[in-house]
């Protein structure tokens, strides 16, 4: 069963409205799991035979990728889907004269042979053997969320076919907000890693209600930032807005900020006071 936990950054939890809404999007995605599954070694499966029910067994995948089939002895399954495995065994009974119109089910009742890695800012990182079809938010569910010092940026890094590494962001709030079911629903596979770094900070300063250090734990704009700040004040002047920024070669850059410029890791905004 998935736990679902609080998720939010320092001091911020998410409401008891996106908690249900999470927990709503765990159960629609599992209720449109893909069908492209492949067998692995110590899976679980059991095979049906439409009218023959001492053709039925349970097996597990072995390490070399074989099950035990009645008549049929030991045959690959392993890298295949459920659908071409019971293919590929009907047309063994039918091809061996042991059938005609073979009809054959094979489920897969345990997964096993599939684990991803869940690290960093999460509440109990670790390996999560995938029993069954998983999406990336039911993941982090299982983990129990991200941590109070963790970012709602989520890295997943995932080895492709050619052996090279594959590194993709994705946003935690705009995967549970509304807009989520526009979006495709990202499947783990086995292998993945899901990486939660630490929350970024950045600074507010100047003509704002509540000036401070604020945690930079999603992705912002000049005027989300100022918000978080409270909003400026009667006094504050609307175009000036500097930013103060850090450079690659350790010297401090000062910039004059637009309302939808990102804020970066330890940025310092400065709110000018207004001449008139």
């Amino acid at each position: 069963m998935i736990r679902c936990y609080p998720v939010g950054r320092s001091g911020h939890y998410l409401t008891a409205a996106v908690l249900l809404l999470f927990s709503t999007l765990v159960w629609a995605e599992s209720s449109i799991a893909p069908r492209s599954y492949l067998i692995g070694s110590g899976d679980e499966v059991r095979i049906t035979v439409y009218g023959q029910q001492e053709l039925a067994a349970d097996a597990q995948v072995s390490a070399t990728g074989t099950v035990q089939v009645p008549l049929l002895g030991t045959m690959i399954v392993a890298g295949k889907t459920s659908a071409e495995a019971a293919r590929m065994i009907a047309e063994r009974y039918e091809a061996g004269n042991f059938l005609k119109n073979a009809q054959v089910n094979l489920l897969v009742t345990k997964y096993r042979s599939q684990v991803v890695a869940i690290l960093g800012r999460v509440n109990s990182p670790g390996k999560l053997v995938l029993e069954g079809p998983t999406s990336l938010t039911q993941a982090l569910a299982w983990a129990g969320g991200i941590a109070p010092t963790g970012s709602e940026r989520l890295i997943l890094t995932r080895t492709l076919a050619n052996g090279r590494q594959e590194r993709t962001e994705y946003d935690l709030q705009q995967m549970l907000n509304h807009a989520a079911e526009q979006q495709p629903t990202v499947w783990l596979k086995d292998g993945d890693t899901i990486y939660v770094p630490n929350a970024g900070r950045f600074y507010i300063n100047g003509e704002v209600h509540s000036p401070g250090m604020y945690p930079l734990d999603r992705p912002l704009n000049i005027r989300q930032a100022l918000s978080a700040g409270g909003g400026p004040t009667a006094r504050a002047s609307d175009s000036k807005v500097k930013v103060f920024r850090e450079a690659a070669d350790g010297s401090v850059q000062e910039l004059i900020a637009k309302p939808d410029d990102r804020v970066m890791d330890g940025d310092v905004l400065v709110v000018r006071e207004s001449l008139f």
